[in-house]
């Protein structure tokens, strides 16, 4: 079972709307909960996660999928609510038991740190995120893949905890009565983002923070201790490619400088931030210790810098969606550009916001190539087919006579409501013809033009649509089962020219295209039997 299309870019959208809302609706309150700086590297960081996730998913949800097909204990179906109940619960689990990982040992950490190096907390902390924690976290919901969670149903709920995620990443929502300590709030979550010690690595719950309670990692917020973020030991630097490896830099250089054979290699597996002795300096913070408040990081930068840097992050934004999305139907070498051109991107910008100049010719140079990757993206052709086959009690030829008489299509397509010919009877090749059809977003006109005709076989013709310049291919095939039974296939290719329409056409149109199709069939089927 494969995907189509990355259906967790569809949110991007609205997580950036959320932005917008928080950000004006507490600066309304009088509250300076944001800074330049810190939203633009969260921003830039989200989008390194988001490139990794388009270059990984296929191979990582293939795994899955592989598991489950060859392994699995157990049936459980996608239409029965029970499943989707159980997996909820599950896919929760599996999260807990990831982050706490994440949190407790060295290796981890390093792939999860960087949605914890924000000194703000808002809703663009929610998308400042690793770009290799997918890497490691898939591995551990492969047991629901074993227990027999539906492919489908793991997509769906992991999209969902995403989602619900985002939400509780915010100071603008104080505690919330009856639900805390049962559901992940905003007030849960601020715990497990503050460095103060007694609310270090707490509360790793995702939607459910009821694991944290049954296995004792459960905090509540405390009044009399305000929430500081970020990580115990400060970064002291914007670059996306510097923080995503900072913790496995320190790691490597541990492993280097130690003398210990046994702890250059298990110090990558001790708890986090654990050195060998003979690495450890003063003034080094373990990880478990968490900090006190400290002065943020927020270096000068000029005004057109800035702005640059606000500009460039929007086009990453505006293209990262429709690359994300795209990315399992695009070639190896589409995705290897893809990524190089807006990962430079990020790293460009905040090295601007640092106030340093090394970078802009670079910049020079991709700026060009990302409009162009925007153009490619927005008018990337992508194919849509849709097959269906009927049985129908009537001599082959008989069969595909009829459906080829292009003036009597409205009597069985539902989607079908003129046709302009100048010719009644079957359709040969080099013929042409208009027709009107409804569409999901309204009537578009077709020019279609027959292209071949074999008795008794095959008939195909192609159309431009004239309204939206999408093109389609149609052909009918017919196989004798006896004399006077035939096997009828209809094969339909539509090919959309802009991703508006591809976006739209994945999540409602092929939904409705497949419906009216096979219900075509059906009355196809009735209208050449009562002939």
């Amino acid at each position: 079972m494969a995907f189509e299309y990355n259906f967790g870019a569809i949110g991007i959208p609205l997580f950036l709307l959320f932005m917008l809302f928080e950000y004006i609706a507490l600066k309304l309150q009088g509250k300076n909960l944001h800074t330049y700086s810190d939203s633009i590297t969260s921003g830039s960081m989200g989008a390194c996660l988001l490139i990794s996730e388009a270059l990984l998913k296929v191979f990582t949800f293939g795994v899955f999928v592989w598991v489950w097909e060859n392994y699995r204990l157990f049936e459980f179906s996608s239409a029965s609510l029970l499943t989707w109940v159980i997996f909820f619960f599950g896919v929760d689990f599996c999260y807990y038991w990831f982050h706490r990982i994440a949190h407790e040992r060295n290796m981890l950490w390093g792939a999860h740190e960087g949605h914890h190096q924000g000194e703000e907390f808002n809703y663009t902390t929610a998308v400042r995120q690793s770009a290799f924690q997918y890497a490691f976290s898939w591995i551990f919901y492969l047991p629901l893949a074993v227990l027999g969670c539906p492919p489908e149903v793991y997509l769906g709920q992991f999209l969902l905890l995403k989602a619900y995620q985002f939400w509780i990443h915010t100071q603008g929502i104080d505690r919330i009565p009856y639900i805390e300590g049962i559901l992940s709030t905003p007030s849960s979550h601020r715990v497990h983002h503050a460095k103060n010690p007694i609310y270090i690595d707490r509360n790793y719950g995702g939607t459910l923070v009821i694991w944290d309670r049954f296995f004792g990692s459960w905090q509540p917020e405390l009044r009399e201790e305000a929430c500081h973020y970020g990580t115990t030991n400060a970064p002291h630097t914007l670059s996306p490619l510097k923080l995503n490896l900072r913790h496995w830099r320190n790691l490597f250089h541990d492993t280097i400088k130690t003398k210990k054979l046994t702890d250059k290699i298990g110090l990558w597996f001790k708890p986090t931030g654990w050195r060998p002795t003979d690495c450890v300096e003063e003034h080094h913070h373990l990880q478990k210790e968490g900090t006190a408040d400290r002065p943020k990081y927020d270096p000068y930068s000029t005004l057109p810098k800035k702005l640059y840097a606000g500009f460039s992050t929007i086009l990453t934004f505006l293209a990262g969606p429709m690359f994300i999305f795209l990315s399992p139907q695009l070639e190896v070498v589409y995705k290897i550009a893809g990524a190089l051109i807006l990962v430079t991107g990020v790293i460009v910008a905040t090295n601007l916001l640092e106030n340093k100049n090394k970078l802009i010719p670079l910049e020079a140079v991709r700026l060009p190539l990302m409009l162009g990757f925007i153009y490619v993206l927005w008018t990337f052709p992508v194919t849509t087919t849709v097959v269906n086959t009927v049985v129908i009690n009537k001599p082959a030829s008989e069969a595909l006579n009829y459906a080829g008489d292009v003036s009597r299509w409205p009597e069985w397509h539902p989607s079908s409501k003129q046709v302009t010919t100048a010719k009644t009877g079957t359709m040969q090749a080099g013929d042409s013809f208009a027709e009107n059809i409804e569409t999901p977003i309204g009537p578009n006109d077709l020019k279609w033009q027959i292209k071949t005709y074999q008795p008794g076989q095959t008939w195909s013709a192609d159309a431009e649509n004239l309204t939206n310049g999408s093109v389609i291919s149609l052909q009918y095939r017919v196989s004798a089962m006896s004399e006077n039974q035939t096997e009828f296939e209809r094969t339909l290719h539509y090919t959309l020219p802009n991703f508006a329409l591809v976006a739209a056409n994945a999540i409602y149109f092929k939904k409705t295209i497949e419906q009216r199709s096979e219900q075509s069939l059906v009355q196809l089927k009735a209208s050449i039997e009562a002939i």
